[in-house]
């Protein structure tokens, strides 16, 4: 496995701390370390190189990348919380873009399609841009259509990218965005939703915390650090909001499922998580949605 250090994203600072060490949830005996930078910005640092980095998505329990045949409680569980989350995208989405026929749409690491055939249904010319080939084979053999990269997209001419749960898996953020700006309509919106280091779960989950999900996570923001990313590259934050499925989804993925105690303990969490929420918003839900629009 071959590393590479690198420097903040948002800052461009080398000035970073040690922040925690995690381990990949799918092989323990690897330990990775987070650090944070001056600015709020918690990276992975060292980190795998963009080439090998596809090997930590070839495992059998990784959702976003497999279909199961058999489903036990927590899939159902997990199914019907990503339907719900669906419905709610749409309908934000539905707020800022009103619909009329042939709108245009990407979805960045859209994975198997499930949300780009979500969209195609509701009426969407919808494209797949995901760098994993076995999920494109998936997304193909649902007839979406893929996109290999974005620089194949022509200039100001999608209406609308949705980036859920992507941008912190991405090694080259600083190609994305500017090629995101430019394939973009003149003040068109990019919705993207992530995982929230401040959130009520992480402070009881600690390094258990599904989200910090090493090595395969490379960035990780609050909503006052992911505002200076976007500023960044000319995009202006219009809108945030919390999803509260996303709580459920990242409690019910980090407890130890084989504990009752762990169980019970985590639908204190949840309930706690709801009520913290409740008052503070999406500063201190689990993921967050931001809706920027191209300046």
């Amino acid at each position: 496995m071959s590393l590479e250090k690198v420097k903040c994203i948002v800052c461009n600072s080398k000035n970073y701390t040690k922040f925690l060490d995690v381990q990949n949830r799918f092989d323990l005996t690897e330990s990775y370390k987070l650090v944070t930078c001056e600015c709020g910005l918690i990276f992975l640092n060292p980190r795998p190189i963009e080439t090998e980095i596809y090997k930590y998505y070839q495992n059998n329990n990784y959702d976003p990348h497999i279909k199961k045949k058999k489903k036990n409680i927590f899939d159902i569980i997990y199914n019907s919380i990503k339907k719900r989350a669906f419905k709610r995208k749409f309908k934000i989405i539905s707020k800022f873009l009103p619909f009329k026929n042939n709108l245009s749409h990407i979805d960045i690491g859209g994975g198997m399609g499930e949300f780009c055939s979500f969209m195609k249904n509701k009426g969407f010319l919808t494209q797949n841009y995901d760098s994993s080939q076995i999920a494109i084979a998936i997304s193909m053999s649902s007839k979406i259509n893929n996109v290999s990269s974005l620089k194949e997209v022509e200039s100001n001419s999608i209406d609308c990218i949705t980036g859920w749960h992507s941008i912190e898996h991405i090694h080259n953020i600083d190609s994305l965005f500017k090629n995101i700006h430019r394939v973009l309509k003149n003040e068109k919106f990019l919705f993207l939703c992530v995982p929230n280091y401040n959130s009520v779960d992480q402070q009881f989950f600690k390094d258990k915390w599904v989200a910090w999900d090493a090595p395969r996570h490379l960035y990780h923001f609050n909503p006052k650090v992911l505002n200076k990313l976007l500023e960044n590259y000319k995009f202006k934050v219009v809108y945030n909001e919390s999803l509260l499925q996303d709580t459920g989804y990242n409690i019910l993925m980090s407890m130890n499922k084989k504990s009752i105690i762990s169980i019970i303990y985590s639908i204190f969490i949840l309930i706690y998580s709801h009520f913290k929420i409740l008052i503070h918003g999406y500063q201190k839900s689990s993921s967050f949605l931001v809706v920027c629009q191209k300046q």
